[in-house]
């Protein structure tokens, strides 16, 4: 994924909360920090696009065209990705947001407008990235690109004030704590990718390196097309998961598929409508 990311980092460095921060705006003029973070959205999107990652490249662009149309949306909430983000990442992340989130609000975005775009859209890219946790090389670029651009608004500032972050969450017990994995698959698709292979590897390794209880796949839909649909279209992915998984060396009976339709979107959206995020298989492993 995000193949080049120091190449894509120069140019710029489970869908997001539609909350716009156009409603925190204070009167103030924030045109030029929409358009930069148009600019930098679309950039991301044409070069996950480049890489095939079809999924995350439309979700760049839906939140390009909401930049450009003066409705940006808000930089994504840990807790949409904690489901599949490693303990290590979620303080970091969780303090980055805050931060983030306090120079926005104040008058980052018009004392510093192209940083606090490339703030905001290198967050979003550290996140997406910690949460596949497959590249370490291109989870640090988007980090480092995050902290230089926050610098970079934080001193630009003239009325920031960055409040004490709240302190990371406790661990939850090594011996009870589930391992999640995610598939997502291409519109109305239920053959695997490349991308999703990968994720199965991971999930394999982490099933066979000690031992678990049960593993269950659980099929998703995004909106689009009737309900009965869906609950097929579910069931069929998750049918291509579990097989994969058993070619993969894990017995078929110690899997379980549920396939639940369009009724549990990790992204809410109105009915009818595509969302990349919801088109996934999620995969837990039971210890």
């Amino acid at each position: 994924m995000m193949k080049s990311m120091t190449k894509c980092v120069g140019v710029l460095v489970m869908a997001t909360f539609a909350i716009s921060f156009s409603t925190l705006a204070t009167g103030q003029d924030t045109q030029d920090f929409e358009r930069a973070l148009s600019n930098d959205y679309n950039a991301l999107s044409q070069s996950e696009l480049a890489q095939g990652d079809k999924r995350d490249a439309e979700t760049y662009s839906r939140r390009a065209a909401d930049a450009a149309a003066g409705n940006p949306t808000a930089p994504d909430q840990v807790d949409l990705r904690r489901p599949f983000l490693k303990e290590h990442y979620v303080g970091d992340l969780t303090q980055a947001r805050a931060r983030l989130v306090t120079a926005l609000e104040a008058t980052g975005r018009t004392d510093a407008p192209a940083d606090a775009a490339r703030a905001q859209s290198s967050y979003d890219c550290w996140l997406e990235q910690a949460s596949e946790d497959l590249q370490q090389d291109h989870i640090q670029a988007c980090r480092d690109s995050f902290m230089t651009a926050m610098d970079a608004v934080e001193a630009a500032a003239t009325k920031v004030v960055v409040a004490e972050p709240p302190p990371p969450p406790p661990p939850a017990p090594v011996e009870t704590f589930p391992e999640n994995f995610i598939v997502f698959f291409d519109f109305d698709r239920s053959e695997i990718t490349p991308e999703g292979m990968t994720v199965i590897r991971s999930a394999e390794a982490a099933a066979t390196g000690t031992p678990f209880k049960r593993i269950r796949a659980t099929g998703h839909t995004d909106r689009s097309g009737s309900d009965r649909y869906n609950q097929a279209l579910s069931q069929r992915r998750a049918d291509a998961v579990k097989a994969a998984l058993s070619d993969a060396g894990i017995q078929s009976g110690d899997i379980e598929i549920i396939a639940r339709g369009e009724s549990e979107p990790l992204v809410e959206t109105d009915d009818g409508v595509r969302e990349a995020q919801n088109r996934r298989v999620e995969i837990l492993i039971e210890r």
